[in-house]
């Protein structure tokens, strides 16, 4: 697990791809999960590794491309968005991350990292979340204060309905309209179900 300010995001470290092995099970958990990060290591040959690693992801049509889209009209997975973690900056050969990126036909997002000093993991964290495309919401029951220790991850584009649902699904149905804090509005404003939640929201539900 990796941290980011009062998240956890899960990380799946997979076994290295070379030109003539892949560890079985490997297509289904890249298909199916919400980010592929392609590990690059900036002290080593990078053609070399581009082109191992988007020859895999490519012939196996994991990645979305121009033409296609996450998934598809009967929601089955086409592509997965990437993005490259660079590795060993800190003995990383002069202009690395700047010949890698002209190997790279892909439009990624590259942070560079160093387990070994620590450099870019704070980075790495915050691009997680941004790639995620998923915003935090805290709960507040009526006339007390709301809990800011475990807040609820949602889609960004997520509604207040939603965000009921993913609470209980059944007590949703009863759900007569909440209050909200946050970004765009007043203080404790009455908002319907509809209402497009923003990052750091605080909701107070009601229900009927």
């Amino acid at each position: 697990m990796i941290q980011f300010e009062d998240i956890q995001i899960q990380l799946i470290d997979m076994p290295p791809i070379t030109a003539d092995y892949s560890a079985g099970g490997q297509i289904g958990t890249y298909r199916h999960c919400d980010l592929i990060a392609v590990v690059i290591d900036l002290s080593a040959d990078l053609a070399e590794q581009v082109d191992i690693c988007m020859d895999y992801l490519e012939s196996k049509n994991l990645l979305i491309d121009d033409q296609a889209g996450a998934s598809d009209e009967h929601s089955n997975v086409l592509g997965t968005k990437a993005f490259c973690i660079c590795t060993k900056v800190d003995i990383a050969k002069p202009n690395a991350l700047q010949n890698l990126k002209k190997l790279c036909k892909r439009p990624f997002e590259f942070v560079e990292i160093s387990a070994k000093t620590g450099t870019g993991l704070e980075e790495l964290s915050r691009m997680l979340f941004k790639l995620l495309g998923i915003i935090r919401i805290y709960t507040k029951p009526p006339g007390e204060k709301p809990d800011l220790g475990e807040p609820f991850t949602l889609p960004t584009g997520s509604t207040v309905m939603d965000l009921a649902s993913t609470i209980h699904r059944e007590l949703a149905e009863k759900l007569k309209f909440a209050r909200i804090w946050g970004t765009g509005v007043y203080d404790g404003q009455n908002t319907q179900r509809n209402h497009v939640l923003n990052d750091k929201d605080i909701i107070e539900l009601h229900f009927s």
